[in-house]
C-alpha cells in the first residue's frame, strides 16, 4: 500500500506495455526506463500512473479509464 502521502502525481494515461515494460505482469522498465519505472498490468494499455515524492513511479494497469479517472478526480485534494 502507498500511503497518499507519499504521491506527488497520479493520473491516468496510455502505455506501451512491450516498449514500456517489456510485457504485462509485474515488471519494472525496459529499453530507455530500465529499472526506473515500475508496472503492475494485466492486459491493454491504459493505466494509472503514480509519481511518488521519492522519485520512483509504478503504473497500475486498467482498462476502465473512466471509472479510474473519476477515482482520482475524487480523491485528488489529498495530493496537496
Amino acid at each position: 500500500m502507498i500511503p497518499w502521502r507519499e504521491i506527488s502525481k497520479a493520473y491516468v494515461r496510455k502505455y506501451q506495455p512491450i516498449t514500456e515494460f517489456g510485457g504485462w505482469g509485474i515488471r519494472r522498465g525496459f529499453f530507455f526506463n530500465k529499472g526506473k519505472d515500475k508496472a503492475i498490468n494485466v492486459s491493454g494499455n491504459i493505466g494509472i500512473q503514480l509519481i511518488l515524492k521519492n522519485g520512483e513511479k509504478l503504473l497500475i494497469g486498467t482498462q476502465k479509464k473512466e471509472e479510474a479517472t473519476r477515482v482520482l478526480e475524487t480523491y485528488k485534494n489529498k495530493l496537496t
